[in-house]
């Protein structure tokens, strides 16, 4: 869809794009846009899960506990790589998520629905622990994807490159070792 297509555009050149913005670059009407994307948000959140994998597809050879944290850790560096691929809009959804907690914070009522972040990563993390399942408890599985969850995503590159000044390779190699640090206490922790 091309009002999409503007508003994937803006999010790449750094620019958060309003409907009327996605509209003018796909050059369609306004009142085209809003039938199809009435709010910011609601523009937004598509171009993220349109334009984003939404799972990662894991390689089911290596689901003994030996291989985990190489599973793991891949499975990390790949989500980053999408993460890194795709910074712009990554960043311009946690820019609009934060103007939003700060309006609700301020008392104001939002005037449209709340952007809903972790809809790729979430779901990636689970694939790629699936195998584990039946091996780990419900709740050590729980806990590893909240802890792998925080070194993917916007937010990561705002810890890591921007906080600490890192390039994406040393970024991405910190990330791994911490994935690979979290999965083997998990391990350690059954055995």
């Amino acid at each position: 869809m091309a009002i999409m297509e503007g508003a994937r555009k803006l999010l790449r050149e750094g620019k958060i794009p309003s409907v009327a913005d996605a509209a003018e670059v796909a050059r369609v009407s306004r009142a085209t846009a809003y039938r199809y994307f009435p709010t910011q948000s609601a523009l937004i959140q598509e171009a993220v899960q349109t334009g984003l994998p939404t799972t990662w597809e894991p390689d089911e050879r290596h689901a003994d506990l030996t291989a985990f944290a190489d599973r793991v850790e891949r499975a990390i560096a790949e989500m980053l790589t999408l993460t890194h691929d795709n910074e712009a809009v990554l960043r311009g959804v946690l820019l609009v998520s934060l103007q939003q907690w700060a309006t609700i914070q301020a008392g104001d009522k939002l005037e449209e629905e709340s952007i809903r972040r972790g809809t790729g990563r979430i779901p990636a993390i689970q694939a790629a622990l699936a195998p584990y399942r039946g091996t780990l408890s419900p709740a050590a599985l729980r806990r590893l994807t909240i802890g792998l969850s925080l070194i993917v995503g916007a937010e990561s590159l705002v810890v890591l490159r921007d906080i600490w000044g890192l390039e994406e390779t040393e970024a991405k190699e910190v990330a791994r070792w911490i994935a690979r640090t979290l999965t083997q206490a998990t391990v350690n922790a059954i055995e």
